[in-house]
């Protein structure tokens, strides 16, 4: 395994907007919102096992309110990684727990939406020792069982229909080359071009019939 999934969740609460001088006529989805978003916390830290690499980030808190009027409606909206299938389905399985739960003690209605957009990528044996050795006799350094990372890759896609490897090829850690993911600062090092060059045809060498 080198690449964990990722789930895109959307969770729509709704309660009974009001004045913001009479919360009680009502039932603010803020407040309901906002301990369903500490709740889901609990899937990572107390529903699964210690080392399982995942996360369930909420990333938007969206509702209908105004500055003196309380929302009736709040959606949630977030991003779930996984390392395992199995991990996966538990993390969509108890937020659905989760948001039922509160959403009854509050007397709310809600909708859990969990759509899976990768799946986690993991490397079949067969072409990870191929590319290990097209990586070796091309004189790169290589890291075999390398721990696996929670970004998420759409080539598990290729690899869920065909045994395969994915790879990474390390271009400097150094200075604008070293920089971390989706960093706006970047510049890939084009001296990495002959040594990538090398291994890709050192692969196919590798991988074609004798």
């Amino acid at each position: 395994q080198i690449c964990a999934s990722e789930s895109l969740f959307e969770i729509t609460i709704q309660g009974q907007g009001g004045h913001a001088s009479m919360p009680h006529v009502g039932v603010d989805v803020i407040t309901v919102g906002a301990e369903m978003v500490l709740a889901l916390q609990t899937i990572v830290s107390r529903k699964l096992a210690p080392g399982a690499g995942a996360v369930v980030s909420v990333t938007e808190f969206l509702t209908d309110g105004q500055r003196n009027v309380l929302p009736g409606q709040a959606i949630l909206k977030g991003d779930a990684r996984a390392r395992l299938p199995e991990d996966r389905k538990d993390i969509e399985r108890f937020m659905r727990q989760i948001a039922a739960g509160v959403a009854a003690t509050h007397g709310v209605a809600v909708e859990v939406s969990f759509d899976t957009v990768f799946i986690e990528t993991i490397n079949a044996t067969e072409p990870t020792e191929a590319a290990i050795r097209a990586a070796r006799a091309a004189g790169l350094e290589t890291i075999p069982d390398r721990a696996p990372m929670s970004f998420s890759e759409d080539f598990a896609h290729f690899s869920a229909a065909v045994p395969g490897c994915f790879l990474l090829l390390g271009n400097g850690d150094m200075g604008r080359h070293g920089q971390p993911l989706h960093a706006s600062d970047y510049d890939f090092n084009d001296a990495l071009l002959p040594v990538g060059g090398t291994l890709w045809a050192g692969i196919v060498r590798d991988r074609l019939p004798v």
